[in-house]
């Protein structure tokens, strides 16, 4: 029987935060070569179109690389074609060197998949489009045709086209070479992947077990109630079973952390990172993204940091306990509170619309105070306070710092 490695929750929490790679804990990526290098250490990088101040896959970049900007996530995924758009913890950028593990996944869902025929002859037009022409956007087709689309509850509400290239991609028979607002641009996988990634033959034994290893590595420490646990195409007690054999082959170690219940694994090629975990002394202040990957696993936030969070953007605005898009204020290696800001454009400003603290000091409004003015500068507006809840705003500027 393998024994547990135990840790303390302070060990816990160091070394989640220290995987991390923030700026704030002394991270030293930067500029181009700096996202490269963050993607392929997270892992995957989750993609989110909810833009209320920035998207959460650029926010998330932000936090961890000096100088990032949009344009230099895009040059990865469309300029190099060293990262690809495809569904990990959910649609995720990816290193592209994995795309032949993610080509299994892909044979496997359309192995699946049963098209309507609508859907199916949508499917067939546009890749015949593709193929003839090259990359296109869903709104370059122009049937007219509708069909019940993923979020239409069965009504036909969304362009064939656009259903089709959904599923296509889904599948892998297509994939994103561009975005151009809120439309993504797709063409066909051969125009893509080098073609020794392509030729590249992964069996579905050796996909399933480099996806669990690859799940561990980018979580760090992970339990199994967690619906995505394995991120592979297979049964619960499939991905458990191969969890229990890469434990019993000394891949995987068992972690029991003082004063949690559940028990907790981790990749054996970050135990000595686990066990010696150490944080840089930080004055700065991380708004983690709520797609982040520190705040993936919810119960874990619970378990390690005594932190409860939950995203409510689809929480009815009657029921939120917070507000709809709400960011978890990480100082050192504890969550000091919650904090609300929504880009106003149109008028310059980044408004701090709320901020609700569960340890109210001078340093840590300061060090909120700071974060904010820096996410401004890098959106190039200005911050503006509004009615924030427990008045937690109050005094945070000096006289000498201009403010709307």
């Amino acid at each position: 029987m393998t024994v547990a490695l135990k840790v303390t929750r302070e060990q816990a929490r160091r070394f989640l935060i220290g995987r991390q790679g923030y700026r704030a804990q002394g991270m030293l990526w930067a500029g181009q070569e700096g996202v490269a290098a963050a993607i392929l250490h997270l892992g995957a990088v989750q993609i989110d179109p909810i833009n209320v101040f920035e998207r959460n896959h650029h926010h998330a970049l932000f936090t961890r690389v000096a100088g990032h900007r949009p344009e230099m996530l895009d040059e990865e995924l469309y300029g190099k074609k060293a990262a690809f758009e495809y569904f990990c913890n959910a649609l995720c950028v990816l290193p592209m060197q994995e795309y032949p593990y993610f080509a299994v996944k892909m044979r496997l869902l359309r192995e699946q998949y049963c098209p309507t025929p609508e859907e199916q002859q949508a499917a067939d037009r546009v890749l015949r489009r593709l193929a003839d022409d090259g990359a296109k956007t869903s709104r370059e087709f122009a049937s007219g045709e509708k069909i019940p689309g993923w979020w239409d509850g069965g009504e036909k509400r969304t362009k064939a086209e656009k259903a089709a290239l959904d599923s296509l991609h889904y599948t892998g028979q297509v994939m994103i070479t561009a975005r151009e607002g809120q439309h993504r641009r797709y063409d066909l996988p051969h125009r893509v992947v080098p073609s020794h990634l392509l030729e590249q033959k992964v069996t579905e034994a050796e996909y399933r077990q480099y996806m669990l290893e690859k799940f561990l590595v980018a979580y760090g420490l992970s339990q199994t109630s967690l619906f995505r646990f394995g991120w592979a195409e297979a049964p619960k007690p499939e991905i458990k079973r191969l969890l229990h054999e890469l434990v019993r082959v000394g891949k995987v170690v068992p972690v029991q952390i003082e004063g949690v219940k559940r028990p907790y694994y981790c990749h054996i090629s970050l135990v000595p990172e686990l066990g010696a975990a150490m944080l840089t002394q930080t004055e700065s202040a991380v708004f983690v993204a709520p797609l982040d990957n520190l705040a993936w696993d919810r119960d874990r936030l619970t378990d390690i940091f005594g932190f409860t969070y939950r995203w409510e953007v689809y929480v009815p605005a009657a029921k939120r306990q917070y507000g709809y898009y709400v960011l978890p204020v990480l100082l050192g290696e504890e969550f000091v509170g919650r904090l609300e800001l929504k880009a106003e454009r149109a008028q310059g400003l980044l408004t701090v619309s709320n901020l609700w603290l569960d340890k109210d000091t001078r340093g840590v409004r300061e060090a909120i105070a700071a974060a904010t003015a820096e996410i401004a500068a890098y959106l190039g507006l200005r911050e503006k306070l509004d009615g924030c809840a427990n008045r937690a705003w109050a005094g945070v500027y000096t006289d000498n710092r201009p403010h709307v």
